[in-house]
């Protein structure tokens, strides 16, 4: 149906109405339109001409679609249908007056909404690239040269936002030169937008005296951007001269009049954090002289018990097999984990900690221009507890707090694309073979194509839950100095926690790892409690605990002890997994005991019998469940699952700053309810119905049976009395009072009467 036919279309009037430029100015203020059914008059026009302005809301919506669920990427996936609809919205009104312009600049309104919501930017990505390359296809169709140079201006202006996107990218990808380049390349974009829109020949043009303002007051965010993240990145190296510059260009991008509220409060974010950077330039900062990160992604394997699982991949390290797993083969296949002293029990009846682990080869995380970050270690641990995770591991040394935020944020699922590659033990690169998905581009990506290869080791289809991930940053050596980047020799080292705490730049190692990254040098201020464990070992060292990271700096601790800690840190990390996995198997019991209790035809007699048997079997399914996590609770909670009284308290202070008792309540808590009711009164239930119906049966047979034998009884008793009749027909035929021939018919006729009789009398009897 083309869009002329529509009812009630028309077409727009080529250079206004006048307040189409109110309309616009109004958009450009708030960077968000209420919604697509909203009574704005861009919207009406385009309601009024034919376009289905909802499947536009819909095209740049993150969390649209058939999956209800957008990809965890920012870069598009082949066959999104956003695309083509898009470009076929297009091509249908391309001819109109205005009508592609305005069809650019609500898609632009939209998409600009979308992103107030979401790091992943993929989906929204998508219908403003075919926009533009389908407008560069069919321009030639605008009706006039007006028309065609405002849906020029608009093609760039959403090329425009894709680079916003790519800036806002940036900086969730631990460089700030990095940020520099594509707020640099944003601004480059945003002078073509000025001259696009200069170019409408129309003085009077709505869409001109819209975007040449905002082209220029974007020009200078992106610049004072740019500038910001080169200087600040300057300022942390030891170089601060233009930082004080870089600040006053914030703050007069801040207060351009054309600027909306949502890229001033950017603006405003920048300038506080690098304001807080600058009044501490003379301060002492912290460096972090050595020290480990360990990244932990938790998993759990759901309907397979944690000893199956590592019996399992136990019995490839028997057979020495090093399974080919994404790409490449497995260094080794370990029968135990390596574990130090603190994880002895002095409860020899108690289940041990231990499991299995798998050592892949190392991984190479580069920039997408191919500069290198970092080498990490890789290894895939499977316990006896079920508390299953991705370890990637790094030591790196003489780190300044912006690198160490840097290095914890890697840990997040929002980090921007990065090269994830294998290093094979001879030093050369290797892609990661991802199957039929698309590629990692970050840390997260790899644990989950790992948690899945690895979970398919124990059995094949096997379901995964994942867990939280976790940073465990261990400080093993620290020092003070004035200002960034001093020397070695210019400072002191840190000998107590106090020291630490006080120097500028300890806020990072007590911070979450965000979510994703909204500002620069977002480590700068302090947040607020932190949870800081008392009595750890020393009076003066540090254990901080958030929501998804654990800071351990025990400097006045000898190297193995702050190991061994280390590995406390990691053992309570990575029981999200376990938890994730428990809640799973509660939930997926949930639903078959909900649908086999929602089967209320106890008429049907049939499958009572068979409901009552899946109910106990599920019934005694979940009394196993319930006794695997009563026994490991009981076990990391009991005094004596380590042997050492010092490591148990410090376990207990880990757990607790983790809410592992929160946890555990709710999971118990869970299990109680479902061991009770509504399991057990549906049981009785059912036993009462089908015993009802079992003794109903059986009494009914029982009179169908004495009604049998009572017909067969009466049958023979008149069958009886034949056979005496036929023998007086006998005696009449032996005293010759009667010939043969009527002695036959007496006979015949009274055999036939006896029949039916006997008949008769049988069906009667049995019937009553």
């Amino acid at each position: 149906m083309s869009v002329s036919s529509i009812p009630g279309s028309r077409e727009l009037h080529p250079h206004g109405p006048h307040a189409l430029a109110e309309s616009l100015t109004s958009m450009f203020q708030t960077d968000a339109w209420p919604a697509a059914d909203g009574d704005s008059r861009v919207a009406r026009q385009l309601r009024e001409i034919g376009v289905d302005v909802s499947a536009i809301w819909a095209a740049s919506r993150w969390n649209m679609g058939e999956d209800g669920e957008a990809p965890n990427r920012r870069h598009p996936l082949p066959g999104d249908p956003r695309g083509p609809q898009t470009a076929a919205a297009l091509t249908a009104v391309v001819h109109r007056p205005r009508a592609a312009a305005l069809l650019g600049v609500y898609l632009w309104s939209q998409a600009s909404d979308a992103l107030q919501y979401t790091f992943r930017h993929g989906r929204i990505i998508v219908p403003l690239r075919a926009f533009v390359e389908t407008w560069a296809m069919c321009r030639d169709r605008a009706p006039d040269d007006v028309c065609r140079a405002e849906g020029d201006a608009v093609a760039v202006l959403l090329r425009t936002l894709i680079t916003q996107m790519h800036t806002s990218a940036a900086r969730s990808a631990g460089d700030l030169g990095r940020v520099a380049d594509a707020a640099t390349q944003a601004g480059e974009r945003c002078t073509d937008l000025l001259r696009a829109a200069r170019a409408i020949p129309d003085p009077a043009s709505p869409f001109r005296l819209a975007l040449v303002p905002q082209a220029v007051t974007r020009i200078r965010y992106f610049r004072a951007l740019a500038a910001a993240a080169r200087a600040a990145d300057e300022a942390m190296a030891g170089e601060p001269a233009r930082l004080a510059s870089a600040l006053d260009g914030l703050r007069a991008a801040e207060t351009d009049r054309h600027l909306n509220y949502i890229l001033a409060s950017e603006l405003r974010s920048y300038r506080m954090h690098l304001t807080e950077l600058q009044r501490n330039l003379d301060a002492t900062w912290l460096t972090l002289d050595r020290l480990r990160t360990v990244y932990i992604y938790p998993f759990g394997l759901r309907d397979i018990r944690p000893a199956a699982a590592v019996a399992a991949i136990r019995t490839l390290a028997e057979r020495d097999e090093r399974p080919r797993l994404l790409g490449v083969q497995a260094l080794a296949v370990r029968g135990r984990l390596k574990m130090d002293d603190v994880w002895a029990s002095v409860d020899r009846a108690a289940r041990p900690y231990g499991g299995v682990s798998l050592s892949m080869p190392n991984v190479q995380l580069e920039q997408p221009d191919g500069s290198f970050i970092a080498e990490l270690s890789c290894d895939v641990r499977f316990t006896e507890f079920g508390n299953h995770y991705v370890r990637f591991r790094y030591s790196a040394r003489d780190q300044s707090p912006q690198q160490v935020r840097d290095a914890r944020f890697r840990l997040s699922n929002l980090h921007a694309d990065i090269r994830v590659r294998w290093m094979t033990p001879d030093g050369s690169p290797v892609d990661v073979d991802h199957g039929d998905g698309p590629p990692p581009e970050r840390l997260f990506d790899l644990a989950d194509l790992l948690q899945r290869a690895t979970a398919d080791l124990v059995r094949a289809g096997t379901e995964i839950a994942q867990g939280r991930a976790h940073v465990v940053t261990t400080v093993y050596e620290a020092s003070r100095g004035r200002g960034p980047a001093t020397s070695p020799a210019e400072r002191t080292p840190v000998t107590m926690g106090d020291e630490l705490l006080a120097a500028f730049g300890s806020q990072v190692l007590l911070q979450p790892v965000p979510y994703g990254t909204a500002t620069l040098c977002d480590w700068t201020l302090r947040q607020r409690n932190p949870v800081l464990l008392e009595g750890v070992r020393h009076l003066g060292d540090v254990v901080a605990v958030a929501t998804n990271s654990t800071t351990v700096a025990l400097v006045g601790t000898a190297h193995f002890k702050i190991s061994q800690y280390g590995s406390l840190a990691e053992f309570v990390a990575s029981l999200n997994g376990l938890f994730s996995a428990w809640n799973a198997t509660l939930a997926d019991h949930l639903r078959l005991v909900a649908a086999m209790l929602a089967d209320h035809d106890v008429n049907n007699g049939a499958d009572l019998a068979e409901r009552k048997e899946r109910l106990t079997r599920e019934q005694l399914r979940l009394h196993e469940f319930a006794s695997e996590v009563r026994t490991t609770l009981t076990t990391i909670t009991s005094p004596t699952f380590l042997a050492s009284a010092l490591e148990s308290r410090m376990l207990n202070q880990l757990l607790q700053a983790s809410h592992f008792e929160q946890q555990a309540a709710v999971v118990t808590e869970r299990l109680r309810e479902l061991l009770q009711e509504p399991i057990a009164a549906r049981l009785a239930a059912l036993e009462r119905l089908h015993g009802d119906r079992e003794r109903a049966a059986e009494a009914k047979r029982e009179r169908g049976r004495r009604r049998l034998m009572d017909g067969t009884l009466s049958a023979i008793t008149v069958f009886a009395g034949v056979y005496a009749l036929i023998g007086t027909v006998q005696v009449a035929l032996d005293a010759e009072l009667i010939s043969g021939l009527q002695a036959v018919a007496a006979t015949a006729l009274v055999t036939v009467g006896a029949l039916v009789t006997g008949i008769a009398v049988f069906n009667w009897t049995r019937g009553r």
